[in-house]
Protein backbone atom coordinates (compact mmCIF):
# COMPACT_ATOMS: atom_id res chain seq x y z
CA UNK A 1 0.00 0.00 0.00
CA UNK A 2 1.21 3.51 -0.73
CA UNK A 3 2.25 5.20 2.62
CA UNK A 4 1.94 8.92 3.05
CA UNK A 5 4.94 10.74 4.76
CA UNK A 6 4.70 13.89 6.56
CA UNK A 7 7.22 15.55 8.36
CA UNK A 8 5.79 16.41 11.94
CA UNK A 9 7.35 18.20 14.40
CA UNK A 10 5.94 19.77 17.87
CA UNK A 11 7.18 23.30 19.07
CA UNK A 12 6.93 23.65 22.63
CA UNK A 13 6.43 26.96 24.29
CA UNK A 14 8.03 26.06 27.92
CA UNK A 15 5.70 28.73 30.39
CA UNK A 16 6.53 29.68 33.56
CA UNK A 17 2.80 29.25 35.09
CA UNK A 18 1.02 27.61 38.13
CA UNK A 19 0.33 23.38 37.57
CA UNK A 20 -3.50 24.48 38.93
CA UNK A 21 -6.12 23.49 37.36
CA UNK A 22 -4.67 21.33 34.64
CA UNK A 23 -6.01 17.52 33.93
CA UNK A 24 -9.31 18.88 34.66
CA UNK A 25 -11.89 16.29 33.77
CA UNK A 26 -13.91 17.42 30.79
CA UNK A 27 -17.01 15.63 29.31
CA UNK A 28 -17.36 13.01 25.98
CA UNK A 29 -16.11 15.92 23.56
CA UNK A 30 -13.26 16.99 25.50
CA UNK A 31 -14.18 20.50 26.19
CA UNK A 32 -12.40 22.29 28.60
CA UNK A 33 -13.02 26.12 29.87
CA UNK A 34 -11.71 29.03 26.72
CA UNK A 35 -9.75 30.39 29.84
CA UNK A 36 -7.36 27.75 31.08
CA UNK A 37 -7.67 29.07 35.10
CA UNK A 38 -11.56 29.24 35.09
CA UNK A 39 -13.99 26.24 36.10
CA UNK A 40 -17.32 26.79 35.02
CA UNK A 41 -18.82 29.50 36.95
CA UNK A 42 -16.18 30.20 39.02
CA UNK A 43 -14.60 34.13 39.13
CA UNK A 44 -11.81 34.58 36.66
CA UNK A 45 -8.30 34.42 38.07
CA UNK A 46 -5.50 35.95 37.78
CA UNK A 47 -3.15 32.95 36.71
CA UNK A 48 -0.30 34.47 35.41
CA UNK A 49 -0.91 33.30 31.20
CA UNK A 50 -1.09 35.09 28.47
CA UNK A 51 -4.39 36.24 28.05
CA UNK A 52 -6.31 34.97 24.79
CA UNK A 53 -6.76 37.92 22.26
CA UNK A 54 -10.12 39.44 21.84
CA UNK A 55 -9.33 40.47 18.35
CA UNK A 56 -6.87 41.32 16.13
CA UNK A 57 -4.02 38.77 15.02
CA UNK A 58 -3.09 36.54 17.48
CA UNK A 59 0.33 33.44 16.12
CA UNK A 60 1.08 31.40 19.20
CA UNK A 61 4.21 30.05 17.03
CA UNK A 62 5.63 33.64 17.15
CA UNK A 63 8.69 33.75 19.43
CA UNK A 64 7.97 36.74 20.22
CA UNK A 65 5.20 35.88 21.97
CA UNK A 66 7.09 35.39 25.41
CA UNK A 67 6.66 31.97 26.08
CA UNK A 68 9.93 30.80 25.12
CA UNK A 69 10.81 27.60 22.18
CA UNK A 70 11.83 23.92 22.57
CA UNK A 71 10.93 21.08 20.05
CA UNK A 72 9.61 17.21 20.70
CA UNK A 73 8.92 15.11 17.83
CA UNK A 74 5.38 13.24 17.23
CA UNK A 75 4.55 10.82 14.81
CA UNK A 76 1.06 9.83 13.11
CA UNK A 77 -1.18 7.49 15.28
CA UNK A 78 -2.52 4.29 13.81
CA UNK A 79 -6.50 4.11 13.56
CA UNK A 80 -8.51 1.09 14.70
CA UNK A 81 -11.05 -0.27 12.17
CA UNK A 82 -13.94 -2.91 12.75
CA UNK A 83 -15.43 -4.65 9.92
CA UNK A 84 -19.03 -4.76 9.75
CA UNK A 85 -19.33 -7.90 7.42
CA UNK A 86 -23.02 -9.24 6.08
CA UNK A 87 -23.16 -12.73 6.10
CA UNK A 88 -27.12 -13.35 5.46
CA UNK A 89 -28.17 -15.71 3.19
CA UNK A 90 -27.98 -14.31 0.29
CA UNK A 91 -24.43 -13.47 0.53
CA UNK A 92 -24.17 -17.31 -0.66
CA UNK A 93 -25.55 -16.44 -3.89
CA UNK A 94 -22.87 -15.51 -7.24
CA UNK A 95 -22.72 -11.63 -7.86
CA UNK A 96 -24.98 -11.91 -10.72
CA UNK A 97 -27.35 -14.66 -9.22
CA UNK A 98 -28.05 -18.14 -10.91
CA UNK A 99 -26.61 -21.05 -9.21
CA UNK A 100 -22.69 -21.09 -11.00
CA UNK A 101 -19.89 -19.88 -9.93
CA UNK A 102 -18.24 -18.57 -6.56
CA UNK A 103 -20.64 -17.09 -4.10
CA UNK A 104 -20.63 -13.21 -2.73
CA UNK A 105 -19.22 -14.53 0.74
CA UNK A 106 -16.24 -16.61 -0.99
CA UNK A 107 -15.31 -13.56 -3.43
CA UNK A 108 -15.92 -11.38 -0.23
CA UNK A 109 -13.61 -13.70 1.81
CA UNK A 110 -10.73 -13.50 -0.90
CA UNK A 111 -11.00 -10.06 -1.39
CA UNK A 112 -10.22 -9.06 2.66
CA UNK A 113 -7.95 -11.86 3.12
CA UNK A 114 -6.02 -9.96 0.03
CA UNK A 115 -5.93 -6.15 1.66
CA UNK A 116 -4.96 -7.36 5.26
CA UNK A 117 -2.25 -9.35 3.50
CA UNK A 118 -0.76 -6.11 2.60
CA UNK A 119 -1.75 -3.69 4.86
CA UNK A 120 0.20 -2.15 7.72
CA UNK A 121 0.93 -4.31 10.37
CA UNK A 122 0.28 -1.73 13.15
CA UNK A 123 -3.20 -1.11 11.50
CA UNK A 124 -5.79 -2.04 13.94
CA UNK A 125 -8.72 -4.53 12.41
CA UNK A 126 -11.49 -6.60 13.88
CA UNK A 127 -14.56 -8.42 12.88
CA UNK A 128 -18.28 -8.34 13.68
CA UNK A 129 -20.41 -10.60 11.43
CA UNK A 130 -23.98 -10.34 11.20
CA UNK A 131 -26.33 -12.11 11.73
CA UNK A 132 -24.47 -14.09 14.23
CA UNK A 133 -27.15 -17.29 13.20
CA UNK A 134 -27.63 -17.32 17.15
CA UNK A 135 -31.23 -16.64 18.84
CA UNK A 136 -33.88 -15.00 16.80
CA UNK A 137 -32.60 -14.25 13.16
CA UNK A 138 -32.35 -10.13 13.80
CA UNK A 139 -30.07 -10.72 16.83
CA UNK A 140 -26.67 -9.07 16.00
CA UNK A 141 -25.81 -10.97 19.77
CA UNK A 142 -22.72 -9.19 20.23
CA UNK A 143 -23.08 -9.26 24.30
CA UNK A 144 -22.25 -5.58 23.83
CA UNK A 145 -18.39 -5.68 24.22
CA UNK A 146 -16.91 -8.52 22.23
CA UNK A 147 -17.24 -9.12 18.32
CA UNK A 148 -15.74 -12.49 17.00
CA UNK A 149 -12.62 -11.11 16.39
CA UNK A 150 -11.39 -8.09 18.78
CA UNK A 151 -9.76 -5.20 17.34
CA UNK A 152 -5.73 -5.43 17.29
CA UNK A 153 -2.72 -4.95 15.45
CA UNK A 154 -2.98 -6.78 12.14
CA UNK A 155 -0.01 -8.83 13.24
CA UNK A 156 -2.04 -10.20 15.88
CA UNK A 157 -5.76 -10.52 14.26
CA UNK A 158 -5.02 -10.81 10.40
CA UNK A 159 -4.28 -14.60 11.02
CA UNK A 160 -7.45 -14.63 13.24
CA UNK A 161 -9.89 -12.34 10.88
CA UNK A 162 -8.94 -14.90 7.69
CA UNK A 163 -9.65 -18.19 10.35
CA UNK A 164 -13.21 -16.73 11.38
CA UNK A 165 -14.10 -16.02 7.70
CA UNK A 166 -13.10 -19.36 6.84
CA UNK A 167 -15.18 -21.10 9.32
CA UNK A 168 -18.05 -18.60 9.17
CA UNK A 169 -20.58 -19.51 6.43
CA UNK A 170 -24.09 -17.26 5.30
CA UNK A 171 -27.25 -17.95 7.19
CA UNK A 172 -30.62 -16.83 7.69
CA UNK A 173 -32.99 -14.68 5.73
CA UNK A 174 -32.79 -11.08 7.70
CA UNK A 175 -30.42 -8.29 7.50
CA UNK A 176 -30.32 -6.48 10.56
CA UNK A 177 -27.84 -3.83 9.68
CA UNK A 178 -29.14 -1.18 12.20
CA UNK A 179 -28.39 -3.62 15.29
CA UNK A 180 -25.13 -4.22 13.60
CA UNK A 181 -23.85 -0.47 13.35
CA UNK A 182 -25.47 0.06 17.22
CA UNK A 183 -22.77 -2.99 18.12
CA UNK A 184 -19.98 -1.45 16.29
CA UNK A 185 -20.30 1.84 18.02
CA UNK A 186 -20.99 0.43 21.80
CA UNK A 187 -17.60 -1.88 20.65
CA UNK A 188 -15.62 1.21 20.00
CA UNK A 189 -16.66 2.95 22.73
CA UNK A 190 -14.86 0.06 24.44
CA UNK A 191 -11.44 0.54 23.21
CA UNK A 192 -8.83 2.14 24.77
CA UNK A 193 -6.34 2.99 21.52
CA UNK A 194 -5.94 6.64 20.91
CA UNK A 195 -5.96 6.77 17.49
CA UNK A 196 -8.70 7.69 14.87
CA UNK A 197 -11.87 4.73 14.90
CA UNK A 198 -14.64 3.09 12.15
CA UNK A 199 -16.43 0.90 11.14
CA UNK A 200 -16.16 -0.82 8.05
CA UNK A 201 -20.15 -1.84 7.37
CA UNK A 202 -20.04 -4.64 4.20
CA UNK A 203 -23.55 -5.74 2.88
CA UNK A 204 -25.51 -7.11 0.24
CA UNK A 205 -29.03 -6.61 0.74
CA UNK A 206 -31.39 -3.84 2.55
CA UNK A 207 -32.00 -3.46 6.26
CA UNK A 208 -35.45 -5.19 6.73
CA UNK A 209 -35.42 -6.09 10.78
CA UNK A 210 -36.11 -2.25 11.81
CA UNK A 211 -36.72 -0.33 9.07
CA UNK A 212 -38.73 2.02 11.75
CA UNK A 213 -35.47 3.17 12.72
CA UNK A 214 -33.58 4.22 9.82
CA UNK A 215 -33.80 8.13 10.82
CA UNK A 216 -32.65 7.50 14.30
CA UNK A 217 -29.87 5.29 13.01
CA UNK A 218 -28.91 7.51 10.17
CA UNK A 219 -28.54 10.71 12.88
CA UNK A 220 -26.56 8.27 15.35
CA UNK A 221 -24.19 8.20 12.53
CA UNK A 222 -23.64 11.67 11.87
CA UNK A 223 -23.38 12.09 15.76
CA UNK A 224 -20.46 9.03 16.27
CA UNK A 225 -18.98 11.58 14.00
CA UNK A 226 -19.59 14.73 15.99
CA UNK A 227 -19.25 13.44 19.19
CA UNK A 228 -16.38 10.79 18.97
CA UNK A 229 -14.70 11.07 16.08
CA UNK A 230 -16.13 7.64 14.44
CA UNK A 231 -15.59 7.37 10.85
CA UNK A 232 -18.37 4.92 8.86
CA UNK A 233 -17.48 3.38 5.84
CA UNK A 234 -20.12 1.62 3.97
CA UNK A 235 -19.76 -0.66 0.95
CA UNK A 236 -22.31 -2.21 -0.60
CA UNK A 237 -22.24 -5.77 -2.47
CA UNK A 238 -24.09 -5.47 -5.37
CA UNK A 239 -26.43 -3.17 -3.21
CA UNK A 240 -26.82 0.57 -3.37
CA UNK A 241 -29.96 2.53 -1.74
CA UNK A 242 -30.39 5.86 0.26
CA UNK A 243 -29.95 4.67 3.65
CA UNK A 244 -26.45 3.46 2.52
CA UNK A 245 -25.21 6.30 0.80
CA UNK A 246 -26.62 8.66 3.63
CA UNK A 247 -24.82 6.60 6.50
CA UNK A 248 -21.33 6.75 4.34
CA UNK A 249 -22.44 10.80 3.95
CA UNK A 250 -23.23 11.13 7.59
CA UNK A 251 -20.36 9.41 8.90
CA UNK A 252 -17.80 11.82 7.09
CA UNK A 253 -16.52 8.69 4.27
CA UNK A 254 -18.24 10.13 0.65
CA UNK A 255 -16.02 8.49 -1.91
CA UNK A 256 -16.18 12.08 -3.58
CA UNK A 257 -16.95 15.11 -3.98
CA UNK A 258 -20.21 15.55 -5.88
CA UNK A 259 -22.26 11.86 -4.56
CA UNK A 260 -25.80 12.51 -3.37
CA UNK A 261 -26.92 11.02 -0.25
CA UNK A 262 -30.33 10.17 -1.63
CA UNK A 263 -28.86 9.04 -4.65
CA UNK A 264 -31.85 6.35 -5.92
CA UNK A 265 -35.22 6.20 -6.03
CA UNK A 266 -36.63 4.53 -2.61
CA UNK A 267 -38.51 0.96 -3.09
CA UNK A 268 -42.31 1.74 -2.41
CA UNK A 269 -45.54 -0.37 -1.13
CA UNK A 270 -47.80 2.01 -2.21
CA UNK A 271 -48.30 5.82 -3.74
CA UNK A 272 -47.80 7.15 -0.38
CA UNK A 273 -44.36 6.00 0.24
CA UNK A 274 -43.50 8.08 -2.97
CA UNK A 275 -42.66 11.89 -3.47
CA UNK A 276 -44.85 14.23 -5.16
CA UNK A 277 -47.28 13.04 -7.70
CA UNK A 278 -45.08 9.79 -9.12
CA UNK A 279 -46.61 6.18 -8.26
CA UNK A 280 -45.90 3.22 -6.65
CA UNK A 281 -44.96 0.67 -9.58
CA UNK A 282 -45.00 -2.86 -8.33
CA UNK A 283 -43.59 -5.78 -10.83
CA UNK A 284 -44.14 -8.98 -8.74
CA UNK A 285 -47.51 -8.27 -6.15
CA UNK A 286 -46.56 -8.82 -2.70
CA UNK A 287 -43.16 -7.38 -3.80
CA UNK A 288 -41.96 -3.83 -2.73
CA UNK A 289 -42.22 -2.06 -6.30
CA UNK A 290 -40.38 0.79 -7.35
CA UNK A 291 -41.19 4.96 -7.81
CA UNK A 292 -42.51 6.15 -11.08
CA UNK A 293 -41.24 9.19 -12.51
CA UNK A 294 -42.96 11.45 -14.95
CA UNK A 295 -39.68 13.31 -16.14
CA UNK A 296 -35.65 13.43 -15.55
CA UNK A 297 -36.58 15.73 -12.86
CA UNK A 298 -38.23 13.55 -10.85
CA UNK A 299 -34.80 11.52 -10.91
CA UNK A 300 -31.52 12.58 -8.66
CA UNK A 301 -28.89 13.12 -11.51
CA UNK A 302 -27.28 11.72 -13.59
CA UNK A 303 -30.56 9.09 -13.31
CA UNK A 304 -32.81 9.55 -16.20
CA UNK A 305 -36.19 9.20 -16.53
CA UNK A 306 -36.56 6.44 -18.94
CA UNK A 307 -40.40 4.28 -20.32
CA UNK A 308 -41.23 0.69 -19.20
CA UNK A 309 -44.12 -0.59 -20.78
CA UNK A 310 -47.16 -1.34 -18.49
CA UNK A 311 -45.59 0.18 -15.95
CA UNK A 312 -44.73 3.86 -16.86
CA UNK A 313 -41.34 5.57 -15.84
CA UNK A 314 -38.46 4.82 -13.94
CA UNK A 315 -35.20 6.15 -12.94
CA UNK A 316 -32.52 4.49 -14.16
CA UNK A 317 -28.23 4.59 -14.81
CA UNK A 318 -25.58 4.61 -12.74
CA UNK A 319 -26.37 6.44 -8.86
CA UNK A 320 -23.81 8.64 -8.06
CA UNK A 321 -24.30 7.05 -4.26
CA UNK A 322 -21.62 8.05 -1.51
CA UNK A 323 -20.69 5.06 -0.41
CA UNK A 324 -18.74 2.19 -2.34
CA UNK A 325 -20.06 -0.27 -4.54
CA UNK A 326 -19.43 -3.91 -5.82
CA UNK A 327 -21.04 -4.24 -8.90
CA UNK A 328 -22.19 -7.83 -10.59
CA UNK A 329 -20.04 -7.74 -13.73
CA UNK A 330 -16.89 -6.65 -11.60
CA UNK A 331 -17.23 -7.73 -8.26
CA UNK A 332 -14.24 -9.09 -7.18
CA UNK A 333 -12.35 -6.54 -8.26
CA UNK A 334 -14.51 -3.62 -7.07
CA UNK A 335 -14.59 -4.49 -3.80
CA UNK A 336 -10.97 -5.53 -3.36
CA UNK A 337 -10.32 -2.03 -4.31
CA UNK A 338 -12.84 -0.46 -1.76
CA UNK A 339 -11.52 -2.17 0.59
CA UNK A 340 -7.81 -1.49 -0.03
CA UNK A 341 -8.90 2.53 -0.24
CA UNK A 342 -10.77 2.15 2.84
CA UNK A 343 -7.60 1.12 4.33
CA UNK A 344 -5.41 3.48 2.43
CA UNK A 345 -7.42 6.44 3.75
CA UNK A 346 -7.71 5.16 7.73
CA UNK A 347 -3.76 4.23 8.13
CA UNK A 348 -3.57 7.40 6.32
CA UNK A 349 -5.85 9.51 8.94
CA UNK A 350 -4.86 13.26 10.16
CA UNK A 351 -4.81 11.52 13.83
CA UNK A 352 -1.41 12.78 15.69
CA UNK A 353 0.48 11.51 19.16
CA UNK A 354 -0.07 14.34 21.90
CA UNK A 355 2.86 14.09 24.31
CA UNK A 356 2.87 16.29 27.17
CA UNK A 357 6.71 17.70 26.87
CA UNK A 358 9.34 17.66 28.34
CA UNK A 359 7.63 18.21 31.54
CA UNK A 360 4.25 16.35 31.60
CA UNK A 361 3.28 17.78 34.94
CA UNK A 362 2.92 21.07 33.35
CA UNK A 363 0.69 20.03 30.42
CA UNK A 364 -2.42 22.17 30.12
CA UNK A 365 -4.78 21.08 27.55
CA UNK A 366 -6.21 24.34 27.26
CA UNK A 367 -2.87 25.80 26.13
CA UNK A 368 -2.62 24.21 22.72
CA UNK A 369 -2.17 25.10 19.70
CA UNK A 370 -1.80 23.47 15.76
CA UNK A 371 -0.39 25.04 12.79
CA UNK A 372 0.26 22.94 9.42
CA UNK A 373 2.91 24.20 6.80
CA UNK A 374 2.28 23.00 3.18
CA UNK A 375 5.35 23.59 0.84
CA UNK A 376 5.55 27.19 -0.65
CA UNK A 377 3.24 28.26 1.89
CA UNK A 378 2.87 30.33 5.04
CA UNK A 379 2.12 28.18 8.21
CA UNK A 380 -1.79 27.64 8.30
CA UNK A 381 -2.75 28.05 12.53
CA UNK A 382 -5.66 26.07 13.09
CA UNK A 383 -8.32 27.23 15.47
CA UNK A 384 -9.59 24.12 17.76
CA UNK A 385 -13.74 23.57 17.50
CA UNK A 386 -15.90 19.94 17.23
CA UNK A 387 -17.23 21.17 13.24
CA UNK A 388 -15.82 18.08 11.33
CA UNK A 389 -16.39 19.91 8.10
CA UNK A 390 -13.99 22.78 9.02
CA UNK A 391 -10.65 23.54 8.53
CA UNK A 392 -9.68 22.91 12.56
CA UNK A 393 -8.37 20.58 15.07
CA UNK A 394 -9.97 18.56 18.12
CA UNK A 395 -8.54 16.25 20.79
CA UNK A 396 -9.98 12.43 19.97
CA UNK A 397 -10.16 11.65 23.32
CA UNK A 398 -10.95 13.36 26.95
CA UNK A 399 -7.34 11.91 28.18
CA UNK A 400 -5.84 14.63 25.40
CA UNK A 401 -3.20 11.62 24.08
CA UNK A 402 -3.82 12.91 20.46
CA UNK A 403 -5.25 15.63 18.12
CA UNK A 404 -7.14 14.84 14.41
CA UNK A 405 -7.48 17.77 12.00
CA UNK A 406 -10.22 17.88 9.94
CA UNK A 407 -12.38 19.75 7.42
CA UNK A 408 -10.25 19.92 4.03
CA UNK A 409 -7.64 20.31 5.02
CA UNK A 410 -6.95 16.58 6.25
CA UNK A 411 -7.40 15.79 2.79
CA UNK A 412 -4.77 18.00 1.66
CA UNK A 413 -1.93 16.68 4.60
CA UNK A 414 -2.56 13.08 2.69
CA UNK A 415 -1.53 14.22 -0.16
CA UNK A 416 1.80 14.94 1.50
CA UNK A 417 4.28 17.82 1.48
CA UNK A 418 3.29 19.46 4.42
CA UNK A 419 4.88 19.99 8.40
CA UNK A 420 2.56 19.34 11.05
CA UNK A 421 3.42 22.01 14.19
CA UNK A 422 1.69 21.78 17.81
CA UNK A 423 2.31 24.46 20.28
CA UNK A 424 2.39 23.97 23.82
CA UNK A 425 1.64 27.13 26.46
CA UNK A 426 0.32 29.69 24.54
CA UNK A 427 -3.82 30.12 25.05
CA UNK A 428 -5.72 27.84 22.34
CA UNK A 429 -7.02 29.81 20.16
CA UNK A 430 -11.02 28.52 19.73
CA UNK A 431 -13.66 28.70 16.72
Amino acid sequence: MRHLLIVSTFALFLCGCPAGGRNRPVGRDGAVPTDAGVMDGAPPIDTGRPPIPDSGPYDPFDPDASCGLSIVPTERVPGSLLLVFDRSGSMSDPPGGGSSGPSKWELGRSAINTVLSSAADDLGAGLLLFPTGEGPECNVSLSATVPQVPVAPLSTSRSMISSALTSATPSGGVTPIFDAVRAGYDYLDTLDTIGQRGLVVVTDGAENCDESDRDAVLAQVSSELADNHYMTFVVGLTQSDNVLSTMAFNGGTARNDTCLPECTTDLCSSDSDCPGAATCATIISGFPGFCSCMTDADCPPPLRCTTIPFLGGQCSGDANCCHYSATASSFAADFEAALDEIARRFLESCVFDLPRGTDPSMFDPALVNVGVTFDGEARTVLRRGDDATMDSWSYTTSDYDSIIIQGPICDRLLMGGAVVEIVLGCPTILI
